[in-house]
């Protein structure tokens, strides 16, 4: 198997957007959820348990660029995998976390 890249005329399209995987993954007490803007705006940060029920909601005004917010083991009820969603006026995504007791 041989792979070839043609990196010539490459172009590569960022929006400044990016949802970035929580720190640690998986958490027990605290996780950190990172992410970048492409200008200072308002978000919305939501996160989901399995059955798809809001279990925190962090929204706000944010900078340009790199943003954090954290969430404490005590924000959140039961335990298991959950979604994570970053929503703005004009992009969305979300990732998945592991809550462990």
């Amino acid at each position: 198997v041989a792979l070839a890249f043609n990196t010539n005329n490459a172009t590569v399209v960022s929006t400044g957007f990016e949802l970035y995987q929580n720190t640690p993954n998986p958490f027990k007490e605290q996780t950190v959820i990172g992410f970048e803007l492409p200008t200072a705006e308002r978000a919305s940060l939501k996160i989901y348990d399995v059955a798809g029920r809001v279990l925190k909601s962090v929204e706000g005004d944010f900078a340009k660029g790199y943003n954090e917010v954290s969430i404490n083991r005590s924000e959140l009820s039961g335990s298991g995998i959950l979604y994570y969603e970053l929503s703005t006026s004009k992009e969305t995504a979300t990732k998945k976390m592991l809550l462990i007791d």
